[in-house]
């Protein structure tokens, strides 16, 4: 980000290196974790940066720790009033888990253009998580119900909308809900902008820190 920024990556309980850490693998949980990390290193106040889900963790973690929260950037963010999917499309996102070639077809669909190696990343994240896993966090994060609290969060977003992953959704579900927040459509993008232009998010990023 910058030679004045100090960024922290964090694998959520249940993937990649945190994959053997101990359920539940639920929204607040996830939340709770980086609250503890945060406050545990003395790093609080800190902007917390979430996409998709992670989007719904860190509108859940602002809700819940206000005092830890400097800033939220949300890219791409699952509402805190949940993805609203229908029966079937839920039926058919649960389908994905532990299975490499549904889980392939999903996300590619997922990007604007799913040739190239943004692709092969991708599911090579999503192989990093158990079945059981995947599962137990779609649900939470699937049919979240806390958008009324959000209302109530002070510090200032930036919500990033991909042009391709329904823009319009996600700033009447979101942004319009907080009450110190801006959203910024990111051209040519669809839902998982963040392999398909990080460049452009990191300088909305460093504009919105700045």
């Amino acid at each position: 980000m910058g030679p004045r920024t100090h960024a922290v990556t964090v694998d959520l309980r249940g993937s990649a290196q945190s994959r053997r850490a101990p359920g539940p693998y639920r929204v607040e949980r996830f939340a709770a974790d980086l609250r503890e990390l945060v406050e545990g290193r003395g790093w609080a106040p800190v902007v917390i940066v979430g996409h998709s889900m992670g989007g719904t963790v860190a509108l859940r973690l602002a809700v819940d720790a206000p005092d830890a929260t400097r800033s939220l950037v949300l890219i791409a963010p699952v509402p805190a009033s949940g993805g609203g999917y229908s029966a079937k499309g839920a039926a058919y996102l649960r389908a994905t888990a532990g299975d490499p070639a549904a889980a392939r077809s999903w996300l590619a669909r997922t990007l604007a253009n799913p040739a190239g190696p943004a692709l092969e990343r991708l599911c090579a994240a999503a192989a990093q998580s158990e079945r059981s896993v995947a599962l137990q966090s779609f649900e939470s994060w699937a049919y979240a119900d806390f958008a009324e609290e959000t209302r109530r969060i002070a510090a200032p977003a930036l919500v990033i909308a991909p042009q391709h992953d329904a823009p319009e959704a996600v700033e009447r579900k979101v942004a319009a809900l907080l009450p110190d927040a801006r959203c910024v459509v990111l051209p040519n993008c669809a839902h998982y902008a963040i392999v398909e232009n990080p460049a452009g998010i990191a300088q909305l990023i460093r504009e919105f820190v700045a």
